[in-house]
C-alpha cells in the first residue's frame, strides 16, 4: 500500500520498494547473484517447455563462449532479429558477460534500412530467428557481416514435439534451409562446437559502457540509433521495485512485447530475470491473442490492442450465448455447450491475473472503465520513452485514474514546460513532458547534433529530456495526455514520424502537396491519415490514391501506412502562416466519425 507525499505542491504515491538492488553490476552478474539460491525455479516458458534459471545460464555460458572464439569481444556490437523466445534472455546474458553490446532490430525493417542499421552500428555477428534467413541472405554481401547464427522456435521445444513440428512443417513446406554459405550456422552448432576451447570469465563493470543500441521511432523524420548502459537496465527495475506491481518471486509474467520495443525489452524480458520470475513468451505477436494464455500468468505486459481483443472477444462470446439461449435445437444446445465452456474457460483464466499493464498507447478512459467492468481486473497504464530506459510513469494499482497514464515512478522527475518560452508550467497547465533519470540514454550513435537536441542540463547539473509529448500535471500527481508535440503519431507501440510519410507521397508524380496527421480510428488507435493536394485538381482521386497506396506500401514499414487518405485543394495556414495541422487533425477525426461525407475538401 502507499503513502502520499507532497512534492513541489504536487501530490506522489510511494510505496515501500520490494527490495533494493545494488546496480553497480553486470546484467549477467545481476541475474546471476539474485537468482543464485533459486536456479531450479524456472525462468521461462515457451510453446509448453519450460527452462530453469541453471538451464537458462548453462546456455548463456555457452554461447558466451562461442561468441568469444569466433572473435567477439568486449565493445563489440552484435545484432539480434527475433521473436520473443529464451534466445532472447540467452543473449541478454551472453552479450553481457562478454561485454559486448547488443542492437535489437525492428523485424518489419526493409532491406535498405537493414542493411543501414547493420553497417552504422559496425556489427560484424547476426543472431537471428529462422524466418529472416532469406531476408539476411539477400542482404548480407553489402554488410561487413562474417557471421550469421540461426535459431528455431523448435530448438526450445520437447524432443517429441519437436519431431511432430518438422513433420508438419515439411508438409506444408515451411522448412527453412540454410544457404550454402559458411557464415550461415545452426545455434546449437554454434554453441556446441567442440573445438571451442574457451571458457569466459564475465567481465567487470563499467558504469558508461554501452550496452544496448536500439532504433529510434524516427520522431523526427530519421531513426536513429540510441545508446544505453546495463546501469539503465538495473535501474530500470530497480523502479519497478519501488511500484505496487506484483513483481515478486515465482509468479509468471506475460510477455506478448517484441524484444525489439525497448520497454518490453527492459521491463518485461529483463525485469522477470531481476525479479525470479518466470517468463511465459508467446512467439508470434501478430497472431497472439490474450485469451489463449489465461490461466498461466500472474502478470501481463502488453499493448493495448491485446486487451481490446480480449473485450471484443468476450462481449462477441455474451452475445451469441445470448443469441443461443433463445433456441431450442439440438444442434443449437450442442453449439451453447460449447460456446459457455470456452466462457467459462476464459473466466476462470482471469481469476489467476492480477493485473493488466498497458503501454505503447493510451487506453480511453470511457474504454478503460468498461474493460476493468468486463474483466473485473485493474488494467494498469504506463509510459515511456525510447530515450529514458523502460517505463517511467505508471498508475498505482490501488489509485488507478481513468484518463491518466498514472505518476512518476521513483527516482523519475518530470516537468511540464511550455515549448515556445521553455518555462516550467504549473499544474493544469498543457505543455511538453520533459523527464529527468539516472536511466537516461548516453547519446544518439554518430549523432551529437540530435544527441544536443533533445537533451537539456539545468542549472543544478540535472539532465534533461524532452519527449515531444504533450500532457499536463493535475492536482494529484497524476499526468493526463493530450496528444503530441513536433506532429509525432503514437499507433500502439510504434512512435511515427508524419515527415517520413510525407516525404514517400510527395515523391508520386501526381502529388503537388501533402500533409499527414493523426486521428482516432474507431478503437480510439492513433493512425495517420494524408491529405493530399494533387498537382491537377481535375485528376480522378481514386487513381491518384492507388498510386500513392503503392508507393506507401513499398517504401514504408506496414505500421506507417496511412489508414486513410483524403484530397483537399490547398494546405490550410494558420494567421501565422503556419500549416494548420490542428485544422486537419479536426477535419480527419469528423471524416473516421462519420459526420464529415465528402469527396473532395475544400479548406480557406
Amino acid at each position: 500500500m502507499g503513502d502520499v507525499m507532497e512534492n513541489n505542491n504536487r501530490l506522489f504515491w510511494r510505496v515501500k520498494p520490494i527490495k533494493e538492488f545494488d546496480l553497480e553490476q553486470t546484467m549477467y552478474s545481476f541475474v546471476k547473484n539474485e537468482n543464485k539460491n533459486d536456479m531450479n525455479l524456472y525462468a521461462t516458458e515457451f510453446m509448453g517447455n519450460n527452462m530453469t534459471y541453471k538451464e537458462l545460464f548453462a546456455v548463456a555460458d555457452k554461447l558466451a563462449n562461442a561468441l568469444v572464439y569466433h572473435g567477439v569481444n568486449e565493445g563489440d556490437n552484435v545484432s539480434i532479429l527475433t521473436i520473443s523466445m529464451p534466445l532472447v534472455q540467452q543473449c541478454l546474458l551472453a552479450l553481457s558477460k562478454i561485454g559486448a553490446s547488443m542492437s535489437w532490430i525492428d523485424l518489419r525493417s526493409k532491406e535498405k534500412d537493414l542493411i543501414k542499421y547493420i553497417n552504422n552500428t559496425y556489427c560484424e555477428t547476426l543472431i537471428i530467428f529462422e524466418d529472416m534467413v532469406p531476408l539476411i541472405k539477400s542482404i548480407i554481401d553489402e554488410t561487413n557481416v562474417k557471421r550469421v547464427i540461426v535459431s528455431s522456435p523448435k530448438d526450445y521445444l520437447s524432443p517429441f514435439v519437436k519431431i511432430l513440428a518438422n513433420i508438419k512443417d515439411k508438409k506444408e513446406g515451411k522448412k527453412i534451409v540454410l544457404p550454402n554459405d559458411k557464415r550461415f550456422i545452426r545455434f546449437n552448432d554454434f554453441i556446441n562446437n567442440r573445438a571451442i576451447n574457451v571458457m569466459v570469465k564475465p567481465v567487470g563493470f563499467e558504469k558508461d559502457r554501452p550496452s544496448l543500441i536500439v532504433q529510434s521511432s524516427g520522431s523526427t523524420g530519421k531513426p536513429k540509433q540510441i545508446l544505453h548502459t546495463e546501469y539503465n537496465f538495473n535501474s530500470a527495475v530497480q523502479k519497478m521495485a519501488y511500484t505496487d506491481l506484483p513483481f515478486y518471486k515465482g509468479t509468471t509474467m506475460h510477455i506478448s512485447v517484441p524484444p525489439f520495443i525497448i520497454y518490453g525489452l527492459a521491463n518485461s524480458i529483463y525485469g522477470s530475470l531481476a525479479f525470479t520470475m518466470k517468463a511465459l513468451m508467446n512467439p508470434y505477436v501478430e497472431d497472439y491473442t490474450v485469451c489463449n494464455d489465461l490461466g498461466k500468468f500472474d502478470i501481463s505486459l502488453a499493448a493495448p490492442v491485446h486487451y481490446r481483443f480480449m473485450y471484443d472477444k468476450l462481449n462477441k462470446l455474451n452475445e451469441e450465448i445470448d443469441m443461443l439461449e433463445k433456441d431450442s435445437s439440438s444442434q443449437t444446445k450442442k453449439e451453447l455447450r460449447h460456446k459457455l465452456n470456452e466462457m467459462k474457460r476464459i473466466l476462470n483464466g482471469l481469476e489467476r491475473v492480477k493485473v493488466f499493464v498497458s503501454g505503447g498507447d493510451k487506453i480511453s478512459a470511457p474504454e478503460l472503465i468498461q474493460m476493468q467492468q468486463l474483466f473485473n481486473k485493474t488494467i494498469v497504464n504506463g509510459y515511456g520513452n525510447n530515450e529514458c530506459l523502460g517505463a517511467t510513469i505508471v498508475s498505482p494499482m490501488f489509485a488507478s485514474k481513468p484518463g491518466s497514464i498514472g505518476i512518476p515512478m521513483d527516482g523519475i522527475n518530470i516537468k511540464v514546460v511550455n515549448p515556445e518560452t521553455n518555462e516550467e508550467l504549473p499544474p493544469l497547465n498543457v505543455g511538453e513532458l520533459y523527464i529527468s533519470a539516472d536511466n537516461l540514454f548516453v547519446k544518439y550513435l554518430n549523432n551529437e547534433e540530435e544527441t544536443n537536441k533533445i537533451k537539456e542540463i539545468d542549472i543544478l547539473g540535472n539532465q534533461w529530456v524532452k519527449t515531444g509529448d504533450l500532457c499536463y500535471i493535475d492536482n494529484d500527481g497524476y499526468v493526463i495526455p493530450k496528444g503530441r508535440n513536433r506532429r509525432l503519431i503514437k499507433k500502439e507501440a510504434f512512435k511515427i514520424s508524419p515527415d517520413t510519410i510525407e516525404e514517400v507521397i510527395n515523391s508520386v508524380e501526381c502529388v503537388k502537396e501533402c500533409i499527414v496527421v493523426g486521428v482516432d480510428d474507431k478503437k480510439s488507435i492513433s493512425v495517420p491519415m494524408a491529405f493530399v493536394v494533387l498537382k491537377d485538381n481535375n485528376l480522378d482521386f481514386e487513381i491518384a490514391k492507388k498510386q500513392i497506396e503503392e508507393r506507401c506500401m513499398e517504401e514504408l514499414p506496414d505500421y506507417e501506412v496511412p489508414s486513410y487518405y483524403e484530397q483537399i485543394e490547398e494546405i490550410p495556414y494558420t494567421k501565422n502562416d503556419k500549416q494548420d495541422f490542428r485544422m486537419l487533425e479536426n477535419i480527419g477525426n469528423e471524416i473516421v466519425k462519420g459526420k464529415l461525407l465528402v469527396k473532395k475538401i475544400f479548406v480557406k
